[in-house]
């Protein structure tokens, strides 16, 4: 972790720098500063990933286990994406990423939702 913040800290740091002299060079080196952060976690967070599919796979809990790693995935990214297009200067661009991944994960929820309803509706005894 520490790797991490030292490298978010110096791309800051430089790209801080860039704006006075070379406006037009800071965000550039921001967003190839953000891009080797998520390369640098995504290969740290493989194993992560893999026990949590195998968790997954062994479980009755598959499908719902499945719908939260797609969740967390897709909130993640549009969190990174919607704050790459703002410092970019793009605020039009991350809140309408913003607002589709909202949508997004919605309708990744949408099928658990209508299981739990359905088995609600069940046990009062209306379905």
């Amino acid at each position: 972790m520490l790797k991490l913040v030292g490298i978010a800290l110096l791309t800051s740091i430089a790209a801080t720098v860039l704006k006075g002299q070379n406006g037009k060079v800071a965000p550039l080196l921001s967003l190839s500063g953000v891009l080797f952060l998520l390369l640098f976690f995504v290969r740290r967070l493989g194993g992560a990933v893999a026990v949590f599919c195998d968790l997954a796979e062994r479980s009755a809990l598959s499908p719902y286990l499945e719908t939260l790693l797609k969740v967390l995935c897709c909130g993640y990214l549009t969190e990174i994406g919607s704050g790459v297009c703002r410092e970019l200067g793009e605020s039009g661009a991350a809140s309408a990423l913003e607002c589709a991944g909202r949508g997004e994960i919605l309708l990744l929820c949408l099928p658990d939702l209508l299981t739990l309803t359905e088995l609600a509706l069940s046990l009062a005894g209306g379905g």
